[in-house]
């Protein structure tokens, strides 16, 4: 690996007053990537990542062969540090670390620097901000038998137009098994996608459109409420995000209480 030095300052000067000669913060980058990317005008993009001291920054940098920085991407966090998780047994914290680790990033690093150096080029390196990317992991609600997590993917790929997508995953709190979002109903699941869809509208043509676009990926559990996420272009028509809410009320015979999260 290349390695670059950034700045080494070690001041070795006794100054008039007569103090001792203090060090500096030491920083230094390491290129992680080299050509992570070759764009089609033959420019390419490096992955580098910085160290305080010896300890690895949380975040790597994408520059351009003449240093520009056009995206910054901070490290996935996992469910690890979250308390939901904390409280689960070992073995189904195993099973929950394990099925995301499987999982990985849940966003396309390469089209993410491409709309970052398009931005680049149409603004400017002068006046170019650079894009950031981050995800993490966070249980949303929880009973004595499943918990719910959903991970939250921003995509700054223009710092003052960010795009937030969530993804929802379902566990049994014993066994540590991945649980598929119908089962928490007792009814079918064209009968669950129709009440969540009639929740939005009263027009029978929207309601077909959400009802057949609810990607159940896409629907959060909260404690007294779900959400579904319509992320830009879930439907023809459809060019920003869109989030329906749905309190458990609402769906009434529909819900399995033993084990929706929220119940008693």
């Amino acid at each position: 690996m290349k390695r670059r030095l950034v700045s080494l300052a070690l001041c070795g000067m006794m100054l008039l007053t007569g103090c001792q000669p203090t060090a500096v913060q030491e920083e230094i980058w390491e290129l992680e990537q080299e050509n992570v990317v070759s764009f089609t005008d033959g420019e390419t993009v490096d992955c580098w990542r910085g160290y305080q001291n010896g300890v690895r920054e949380s975040w790597a940098v994408y520059e351009l062969s003449d240093g520009t920085v056009i995206l910054l991407e901070d490290d996935p966090t996992g469910p690890e540090s979250d308390d939901g998780y904390k409280a689960l047994g070992e073995d189904v914290q195993a099973a929950v670390s394990a099925w995301y680790e499987s999982t990985g990033k849940r966003y396309d690093l390469h089209p993410l620097l491409q709309a970052a150096y398009t931005r680049c080029k149409e603004e400017g390196k002068e006046q170019f901000q650079p894009g950031r990317v981050t995800q993490s992991i966070a249980s949303t609600a929880s009973n004595d038998a499943v918990i719910c997590f959903a991970t939250t993917v921003n995509e700054a790929i223009d710092p003052d137009q960010a795009q937030t997508v969530r993804y929802s995953a379902f566990f049994d709190r014993a066994s540590g098994q991945r649980l598929e979002l119908w089962s928490f109903f007792s009814q079918p699941e064209a009968t669950v996608r129709q009440a969540l869809a009639a929740s939005a509208s009263t027009d029978p043509a929207v309601q077909e459109r959400l009802a057949a676009a609810i990607d159940p990926e896409h629907v959060i559990l909260l404690p007294d409420h779900l959400e579904v996420d319509f992320p830009a272009g879930a439907f023809e028509g459809q060019s920003s995000s869109y989030t329906l809410s749905v309190d458990y009320t609402q769906l009434a015979g529909l819900l399995d209480s033993r084990s929706m999260p929220g119940s008693d």
